[in-house]
């Protein structure tokens, strides 16, 4: 009985995948250093509240500091979602973006290149 309520629970929730994670700190974890605070991993994406991921210079592979993950607000997917969107666009729209687009799509290059 209770197996096969933990079966029909196993089968209602094999789409989705989530994680909860409070804070991490990485301490040159694969080269990286930074933090994240209050992270949800919903179908392999993260939200963050608030995150920071960087890779120090070390005179090898990485010649300058670099910024590798960001989020704050739980806003960089949304944020990228909204960057590509224009982007392709961009390329593909015979007739051009409008003001308020090109004026997105410039911000959103400038935060994501």
């Amino acid at each position: 009985m209770m197996n096969r309520i933990l079966e029909k629970i196993s089968w209602k929730t094999r789409r989705f995948h989530l994680k909860y994670q409070s804070f991490v700190l990485y301490l040159n974890d694969h080269d990286t250093w930074g933090f994240s605070i209050m992270t949800f991993t919903y179908n392999n994406k993260d939200y963050s509240m608030l995150s920071l991921n960087l890779r120090l210079p070390n005179k090898t592979h990485v010649k300058v500091l670099s910024l590798d993950w960001w989020d704050v607000l739980f806003l960089r997917n949304y944020l990228f979602k909204k960057w590509d969107d224009l982007d392709d666009n961009y390329m593909w729209n015979s007739k051009g973006l409008s003001k308020w687009q090109t004026t997105q799509l410039w911000f959103l290059n400038k935060i994501f290149n």
